[in-house]
């Protein structure tokens, strides 16, 4: 197969030692290629990483000295990339054969689509973490947790803005390929396990804070003020609701602050994209919803369920 593995990980052992057996099955087999992206993990992460790709053609083992953030050590494993394809998923995410030959067939048939994200489920629950249906959507924002993309168009789009710390990477990014007039589909015919596991308490606040200043800074940099700002205020509002569930009044500052600063750095950073893409990103039917249905709407369909 002509295509690049890359996984991301940081200090999840376990998830990357269950996942590597599987992984390295393929580049024996099916001829992918694995590049193996560590962020300067502590827990043992990158001795059994240095083992594994170790004598192994095919294998490469990015062992980074300083923890990149997930924009960064994608980033890395992205240019590290020999084949024409990349396949990015996360230590905790478990693909086959099957899934990967059928998202690069969909690919090679559609050289329209930049970025293709498969059917996505819970490995404990066998749910699906989102849903779009039964047949391709062209969707706004792709999974994280697996995607593939062609690597030629990180060469006319720019790789992964690694300002985004925490969050608001795949949102950029789907933004700039369709703004280079590429498309970004979910298709149901590749199906995908993520052992994804929730935060709580301290960790958890701070990852809301964080992604919603990379969303609102996102929405802030690339769109004009009037589609931006709707956009923003109504992610912010959910943010805000969320955050008071799980940790009382003490979020609302805190999540107020992060706002704000997405939507300052954001329009200084303003670059602009075509009005078509605009139009696009708020559209209210567009999914997943990235402040881009308005509450209204919300509210009916709740009354309608």
């Amino acid at each position: 197969m002509a295509v690049t593995i890359v996984v991301l990980s940081y200090n999840r052992r376990d998830a990357l030692e269950s996942n590597l057996a599987g992984l390295l099955r393929m580049v024996d087999e099916n001829g992918c290629e694995l590049v193996i992206v560590d962020n300067a993990s502590t827990d043992g992460s990158v001795e059994m990483i240095r083992a594994a790709a170790t004598g192994r053609t095919g294998v490469t083992a990015l062992l980074n000295d300083r923890n990149l953030g997930v924009a960064g050590g994608r980033n890395a494993g992205w240019r590290a990339a020999g084949r024409d394809f990349i396949l990015t998923i996360d230590d905790d995410t478990f693909v086959t054969t099957e899934a990967v030959g059928e998202m690069l067939s969909i690919m090679h048939r559609r050289p329209d689509m930049g970025i293709i994200t498969p059917i996505i489920l819970d490995a404990r629950t066998k749910n699906k973490l989102y849903d779009y249906g039964e047949v391709e959507f062209r969707i706004g924002n792709f999974q994280g947790g697996c995607h593939m993309l062609r690597r030629s168009l990180l060469e006319t789009v720019g790789y992964n803005d690694e300002a985004c710390t925490f969050g608001g990477e795949e949102l950029d990014l789907s933004i700039r390929v369709r703004a280079a007039g590429s498309d970004v589909v979910y298709t149901p015919r590749a199906t995908v396990l993520h052992d994804g596991r929730v935060r709580y308490g301290k960790e958890g606040s701070d990852r809301r804070a964080r992604w919603l200043y990379n969303f609102v800074r996102v929405h802030h940099k690339h769109f004009p003020l009037a589609a931006a700002l709707p956009l923003s205020l109504r992610y912010l509002l959910s943010h805000l609701v969320a955050g008071l569930r799980a940790n009382g009044l003490r979020a609302v500052p805190v999540l107020l602050g992060s706002g704000w600063r997405g939507l300052r750095d954001g329009r200084r950073q303003h670059v602009p994209v075509p009005p078509q893409v605009v139009r696009f990103y708020t559209n209210p039917t567009l999914r997943p919803d990235l402040g881009n249905v308005p509450l209204l709407h919300k509210l009916r369909r709740r009354v309608v369920r």
